[in-house]
């Protein structure tokens, strides 16, 4: 157990091995999707916030020809090789300028942050007035379990998860307002899915996570079921109000 907490899942091997270099539901196509519905322009500064190996700050930045940024506070996933120009950084003390950057992409990171007010509170201080957020996670369809998930031994966005209406809430109370929620939880079964049919189940998948722990496996895999995990997408504009009185 002490090494599920210490390693966290976007570090297993078994995960990368589903999802790539990406380390998400929904890979590029998503990405790609949500600049889209974002209006991201050429030349536009565009900060990607736990991007981990820089896949999508590149496609952004060759596809839609923006200028990217990435940025994540794991040296040994920014040393392993980008196109992109990266930080070392935490995403709740970031080392940019008040309104720097026209569009920030955070996709299934939130949640692994150790305060998500205060993340997104950070989020709206670097996007200049009238800039987007493109916010993608994992969120309980069932939040009576929300407790329960704080036990999976094992350090990954599903342990903080919370409900549509919280998640709302914090976004709008960190500044955001235009608020677009999108229920994309088919990524979330397609990836369940490609788990399933790798390993034969997704308790193999997970015993593969935990290194073939299968007590750990065994819960982990009950207490997901249990709050029927879903993954949203929410862009939303940063309050112009708010952003000129943070940067006064």
């Amino acid at each position: 157990m002490t090494d599920g907490m210490s390693t966290p899942l976007y570090k297993r091997r078994a995960l990368r091995d589903l999802t790539g270099p990406v380390l998400r539901p929904g890979g590029l196509g998503l990405t790609r999707e949500s600049a889209v519905k974002a209006g991201l322009q050429p030349g536009d500064r565009v900060l990607d916030v736990g991007c981990g190996y820089g896949a999508a700050a590149g496609m952004l930045a060759r596809e839609f020809s923006v200028c990217s940024l990435g940025l994540d506070m794991d040296f040994e996933l920014l040393r392993s090789g980008s196109d992109v120009p990266v930080v070392q950084a935490t995403a709740q003390n970031m080392p940019f300028r008040s309104a720097s950057f026209n569009a920030l992409f955070c996709e299934c990171v939130l949640s692994l942050t150790p305060d998500m007010a205060a993340t997104l509170a950070e989020f709206q201080r670097v996007l200049e007035p009238g800039g987007v957020l493109v916010l993608c996670d994992i969120y309980p369809r069932e939040t009576k379990y929300s407790d329960q998930m704080k036990n999976i031994p094992l350090a990954c966005g599903f342990r903080k998860a919370v409900g549509r209406a919280e998640m709302e809430a914090l976004v709008a109370g960190a500044g955001f307002d235009h608020i677009i929620w999108e229920d994309l939880s088919p990524v979330l079964t397609q990836l369940a899915g490609q788990a399933v049919f790798d390993h034969g189940s997704l308790e193999k998948f997970w015993a593969g996570v935990f290194g073939q722990d299968c007590g750990s496996a065994r819960k982990t895999c009950e207490i997901i079921k249990a709050s029927r995990p879903g993954y949203f997408r929410i862009i939303a504009g940063n309050n112009c109000l708010r952003g000129v009185e943070k940067k006064r």
